[in-house]
């Protein structure tokens, strides 16, 4: 079993995928936030892969509470607050 790591940051706990390359995150302070990593993927070549929906939809966390996806693109929790939709 695998523990997560006592962190600074906020960690997320599940992240849900939904349309428009939006997620809905669920912190393990009890937040819930809607990030839009729209602006993101479509500025950063190295977030290519993520602009298949199917492969967006493939969103994991990792023992630290980063966001991740199969390939190694990952977006730590401390960024975050740069893509949470108000």
């Amino acid at each position: 079993m695998s523990l997560a790591a006592e962190t600074p940051w906020p960690q997320v706990v599940k992240a849900t995928p939904l349309e428009q390359y939006q997620l809905q995150v669920l912190l393990n302070s009890g937040e819930q936030w809607l990030i839009d990593l729209k602006p993101l993927i479509q500025r950063r070549d190295a977030y290519w892969r993520l602009r298949q929906e199917r492969y967006f939809r493939q969103v994991g966390i990792d023992p630290l509470g980063a966001l991740c996806w199969p390939e190694g693109e990952d977006l730590a929790p401390e960024s975050l607050t740069r893509y949470r939709s108000l």
